[in-house]
């Protein structure tokens, strides 16, 4: 049987031929049935429109999204790389910061400046300082100027620093820009036509309202410094710039303070020690002193020498630090400055029942022996006088301190005590002013021994345990 295939555009003609035959008939169910398809073909005509509206809707929704996500793509490119942008310049201002942190003194800043300019890759940068303030401690290739000056110059350029406290905008628009970069920066010609600058006054850290210099980037693209863009990167970076210079001079300052009051201090000291070394010289033109009374009265004098000359080699310490010192080495035998620290310290000795006990070379000391190191005498007693009495004091009452002498390849002297080194401070233990359950402490003995160690051109190392108590080794070189 073949098939028959009804288009639906047919079906109006159908329809009609089907009503006429049913009237022809006078048929009841042909004309219901007409009707009912006649209805049919009305909601079929109906949601076709119907599909055809939400079909044209459905594809312009479509190219409204496709336009929506081509510009969320391009808003999202755009936010890319202004992130990627801001990403470098934040990670080129952290190493900015850690070139500014490797300052440590003034001779550092030519170098700083340098760095900074290969860093951002800039034409210039300008640098210029307080001339009262700095001038005494600035090399010569950093500019200085009057601060009045500074300050005029920078009022030009920041009008109104309330509302902007930098300057920022074509090198056109820039006043004076051989003040800010120095004579160089015109090369020899009028201004320069191109370019962009970045202009900020440095303020002290102390002082915010005190200003300590000026600093200036000139870069030849006229857009990198533009007007609009904002400045918080750069001047928080220079701030700690000049945060760091006035760091730098304060501590200058301080380090001369301290010379100033130290050589003050030294005069002083020796005055009411003229009378210490004096009067045990008086006492001996008496007949009536017993041979006991005596012996403490050279004790007493030889220790007012050796605080004269400790208040003579205070300013030796100072030179040490600097690595300044000049060395006169001699033969020096430890065992008779061994004894002469055991005799200062007599009292302390028999006040909380401690010993010191002396070896050589691996067995106990002997007359005759001897243990000779090359250095100066006064400041092996120095050294030795301060770690001996830090084993005495960090050990426990009735206990002993044991001072052993040893060739190993090196000269090693050792002072051992039981006590052990408190935790909090073993990592810091020859570091300065580190001191720990001591009233009175300075923190310089260990600083000290350090330092004299080194001068002699040997070594100090400590180990400590609470079961082992601790050792301090000093290692002189043969």
């Amino acid at each position: 049987m073949a098939s028959t295939h009804l288009d639906i555009s047919d079906l109006p003609a159908k329809l009609a031929e089907l009503e006429t035959f049913a009237l022809e008939r006078n048929d009841y169910r042909v004309k219901r049935l007409v009707g009912e398809l006649k209805r049919a073909a009305k909601m079929h005509a109906t949601s076709q429109a119907l599909l055809r509206e939400e079909g044209m809707r459905l594809r312009k929704e479509v190219e409204r999204l496709k336009k929506q996500a081509v510009t969320l793509q391009s808003q999202v490119e755009t936010a890319f790389e202004s992130y990627h942008s801001s990403l470098i310049t934040f990670e080129k201002f952290r190493s900015g910061i850690r070139i500014v942190e490797q300052m440590r003194t003034h001779e550092d800043l030519p170098g700083i400046v340098e760095g900074i300019k290969k860093l951002f890759n800039l034409r210039a940068v300008g640098l210029l300082l307080d001339e009262a303030e700095y001038a005494p401690f600035l090399p010569d290739t950093i500019r200085r100027a009057p601060l009045s000056t500074i300050r005029q110059a920078v009022a030009a350029a920041i009008p109104d620093p309330v509302r902007r406290a930098s300057f920022m905008g074509p090198v056109t628009e820039a006043p004076d820009l051989e003040f800010f970069f120095g004579p160089s920066i015109l090369g020899g010609g009028g201004t320069p036509r191109l370019g962009s600058c970045f202009i900020y006054p440095l303020k002290d850290k102390f002082g915010p309202q005190k200003m300590v210099g000026v600093i200036g980037f000139f870069d030849g693209n006229p857009k990198r410094y533009a007007r609009e863009k904002r400045a918080d990167f750069l001047e928080h970076f220079c701030d700690i710039l000049g945060y760091a210079v006035v760091d730098v001079t304060d501590r200058k300052k301080a380090d001369a303070l301290r010379e100033d009051v130290e050589r003050m201090t030294r005069h002083d000291l020796k005055s009411p020690l003229t009378a210490i070394l004096t009067l045990p010289q008086l006492f001996r033109r008496e007949s009536n002193l017993t041979p006991r009374q005596t012996e403490m009265l050279n004790l007493v004098q030889s220790a007012g020498y050796r605080m004269l000359h400790m208040i003579n080699q205070s300013l030796d310490l100072y030179r040490m630090e600097r690595g300044a010192y000049e060395l006169t080495p001699q033969p020096v035998d430890i065992l008779p400055i061994l004894d002469n620290i055991a005799a200062e310290l007599r009292g302390m000795l028999e006040s909380r029942e401690l010993s010191v006990d002396i070896t050589v070379r691996g067995r106990p000391r002997q007359e005759g022996d001897a243990f000779v190191v090359q250095g100066e005498e006064m400041l092996c007693y120095t050294m030795l006088s301060n770690l001996v009495r830090n084993a005495l004091e960090a050990s426990p009452p009735g206990g002993r301190i044991d001072v052993s002498l040893t060739e190993n390849g090196a000269l090693d002297v050792a002072v051992h005590n039981a006590g052990a080194v408190p935790q909090e401070i073993r990592s810091r233990f020859f570091q300065k002013y580190v001191t720990a359950g001591k009233k009175d402490g300075t923190g310089l003995g260990t600083y000290g021994a350090r330092l004299i160690a080194q001068t002699h051109g040997g070594r100090i190392r400590m180990e400590t345990s609470e079961s082992h108590g601790t050792t301090v080794v000093v290692q002189f070189p043969r």
